[in-house]
């Protein structure tokens, strides 16, 4: 696995207009130079996590969503929630909805992803390399 520094982690109420916090931590992060070909897909992978993460778990009921920022050789952003009942899934799009491409992006857009489960929180993870 390449060299990761973490840059910064916070913790969000789980509310989805906390998303633009989200969106904007991972951008101030992502400042340097050597990181503008991948901080929009940062973002937009980011969004899409916490987006999930507030409808799918037990962060809506006033939980919280945290974000954690790494990078160096490539950036890896990891996105907490309270917890779930169910595994998150990729699904392939569905043309009529206008839901459940989160992980879908995710997959496509990212180097790797990948989800860790306990019984008290879900983590999912992505890297994108620089």
């Amino acid at each position: 696995m390449s060299a990761v520094t973490p840059l910064v982690t916070a913790a969000f109420p789980g509310t989805r207009d906390q998303a633009a916090h989200a969106r904007a931590l991972v951008r101030k992060a992502l400042h340097d130079a050597r990181y503008h070909r991948v901080v929009e897909d940062a973002e937009l992978l980011t969004s899409e996590l916490f987006t999930n993460a507030v409808q799918h778990s037990r962060s809506r009921d006033f939980g919280t969503v945290t974000v954690m920022v790494q990078a160096g050789d490539l950036v890896r952003i990891e996105v907490v929630d309270d917890g779930s009942a169910s595994s998150p899934k990729v699904m392939a799009p569905d043309a009529g909805s206008s839901g459940g491409r989160g992980l879908f992006l995710v997959q496509a857009l990212s180097s790797r992803f990948g989800v860790r489960r306990d019984h008290v929180a879900t983590a999912i993870w992505f890297e994108l390399v620089p």
